[in-house]
């Protein structure tokens, strides 16, 4: 028995680790029927007309789209080998959206383009594969630099939310809601999309910090009722010390006391004796004070209190002995405190050193590039809003979770697209931006190496295909629009949504420049290294074997096994 069972396991153990090699011409055409079919289905979201895609979801209703890099992350094919094509072609939407948040649909039709005509010269015959790279690279680079000698700066709320409206695919309400927020809050406004509990879509800009922790007694209400603290010119005590007895804070109370000013101590715990004790002197008008819980636990109570310290401009203390020895110098000073039981609101910080919240602003930023999922980006926004301030929420309504959903999707590009185009400047859009480009490497001088000149060459050809797609999905010829948009110049291109050619930057339809750069540079970079691809192993195919029982086959084809 045992040694029939040790030689099925080795057998089995075999099995398992086949590998699935494919050489050359066959390796590289799996990889372009799977490039094929990823750009495909992304392409078609493209541009005011594009179409939805539906994506089935497992147990609940499927997903309704019309965001590229939604659409190219559920992209996941039966063979691995074309898979991988698909794959490595979703790297290009994932790297674009990951540096601007936009230009995944551009991308990918880029990649697509390259990558076909790339391996069609593979397949004509010998080629230095090396040379039509860097030739390829070089192009990129050139329409890079084109795209921003030509690249303008956004002046006006009005260009905002010119861009904001072609990332919404034309949603003129919506685009209208981000260029009142950027209106109010300034070019480094910080945004949170939320889920409405109503159909309608809103906006609320919260000027100051706002905390999830409210007074710890309802006895320090002193307004609204016996429901609310309301105080102005209050200096704060910011620490992640227990409070355990009332001498721990009683260098503090005489500071306030000795200022005549009210405060307001946020702290990681305090004790039910020092409650009592705060609530004590101010029933007797000895002292106005207003003790909080710090928000959240562990690291990341850590990090807002820091956040809230350096934007309320007050010295985080670690423990007792901060307290004990405490200066002036470690209070904050802050214009306007309202307190209820659930939330502290604090407004215009007195002072605080700028150079240090900046320094903590860039912090944040970097590790928002390195977050994997949105509830991690999430609290990353709201660190960032409290360090500016002042946050804007849009509460995101639909009939259904489906409405809900997309409409979260196109949000989140088009706030990306505005920060984007603030940042780098605007092109004309529509695709005419690309087109304007290929004159500027027909002006390159000749390559001594045909397969580099071959390379430029592929790079030109694809500067035509966002035009061509935005067309195509708009149902007009793509070829005469192409040809009437080349023969102009400029801002001079085709409204897809109007089906006219007119001025694109008066018209509004503008793209953020660094949208554009970015997505070449990737597309080149995918692209090429398909061409080069030579050998594909993979893993061979094992389908699990399923139990007859009728009940666990149902739930096997339930999961797909």
């Amino acid at each position: 028995m045992l040694k029939r069972c040790g030689r099925r396991y080795i057998v089995g153990a075999i099995r398992t680790y086949a590998k699935d090699i494919r050489f050359g011409p066959e390796a590289r055409g799996l990889l372009l029927k799977g490039v094929d079919i990823m750009a495909n289905a992304v392409s078609a979201t493209l541009g005011p007309r594009g179409r939805n895609v539906l994506i089935e979801q497992l147990m609940i209703s499927p997903r309704i789209t019309k965001d590229g890099i939604t659409v190219a992350n559920n992209v996941q094919l039966e063979d691995r080998r074309c898979n991988m094509g698909a794959q490595l072609l979703r790297q290009t939407t994932s790297n674009t959206n990951n540096e601007v948040g936009d230009g995944t649909t551009t991308a990918t039709i880029l990649a697509k383009g390259m990558a076909s005509q790339g391996l069609e010269v593979i397949r004509q015959g010998q080629v230095n594969v090396h040379a039509l790279r860097e030739g390829m690279l070089e192009a990129s680079r050139v329409v890079c630099e084109e795209l921003q000698s030509m690249s303008q700066i956004v002046e006006t709320i009005g260009e905002v939310e010119a861009v904001a409206t072609i990332a919404l695919n034309g949603d003129k309400r919506l685009s209208d809601m981000i260029g009142d927020a950027i209106l109010k809050l300034g070019e480094g406004g910080v945004f949170l999309l939320k889920e409405s509990k109503c159909l309608n879509d809103e906006l609320k800009v919260q000027e100051g910090v706002t905390l999830p922790e409210g007074f710890v007694s309802p006895l320090f209400a002193n307004q609204g009722n016996g429901n609310r603290v309301e105080y102005s010119n209050v200096l704060l005590l910011a620490t992640l010390a227990n409070i355990e007895r009332l001498d721990e804070i009683l260098p503090a109370l005489e500071l306030a006391k000795s200022k005549e000013q009210p405060l307001l101590i946020i702290a990681n715990d305090i004790s039910a004796d020092v409650v009592k004790a705060l609530v004590m002197n101010q029933l007797r008008n000895c002292l106005r004070v207003c003790a909080v819980k710090a928000p959240s636990h562990g690291s990341e109570q850590r990090d807002q209190m820091q956040d809230l310290a350096l934007a309320m401009g007050a010295n985080l203390l670690e423990n007792a002995t901060g307290l004990s020895a405490i200066e002036a110098e470690d209070l904050g000073v802050v214009s306007e405190v309202i307190v209820d039981s659930s939330s502290t609101h604090l407004l215009h910080p007195r002072i605080h050193n700028e150079d240090q919240v900046h320094a903590r602003v860039q912090h944040i930023r970097a590790l928002m590039e390195e977050a994997i999922t949105d509830e991690e980006v999430d609290k990353l926004n709201e660190r960032m809003g409290r360090l500016f301030g002042y946050l804007a929420t849009i509460y995101v309504g639909g009939a259904n979770e489906l409405e809900v959903s997309e409409k979260k999707d196109r949000l989140n590009d088009a706030l990306h697209a505005v920060h984007g185009a603030i940042s780098d400047g605007i092109v004309p859009g529509g695709g005419t931006a690309y087109l304007r480009c290929i004159p500027a490497l027909e002006s390159l001088a000749p390559s001594e190496t045909p397969e580099h000149q071959i390379g430029r060459d592929i790079v030109r050809n694809s500067l035509r295909l966002p035009c061509y797609t935005i067309a195509r999905n708009a149902g007009v010829n793509p070829d005469e629009v192409i040809r009437q948009v080349l023969e102009g110049s400029g801002n001079f291109g085709y409204d897809a949504a109007a089906g006219q050619f007119c001025d694109l930057k008066e018209r509004g339809i503008v793209d953020p420049t660094g949208a554009l750069r970015s997505a070449m540079s990737e597309a080149a970079g995918i692209a090429s290294l398909l061409a080069t691809t030579e050998v594909l192993i993979t893993e061979e195919r094992i389908r699990p074997k399923v139990p007859r029982n009728q009940v666990t086959k149902d739930l096997a084809g339930l999961i797909g096994m």
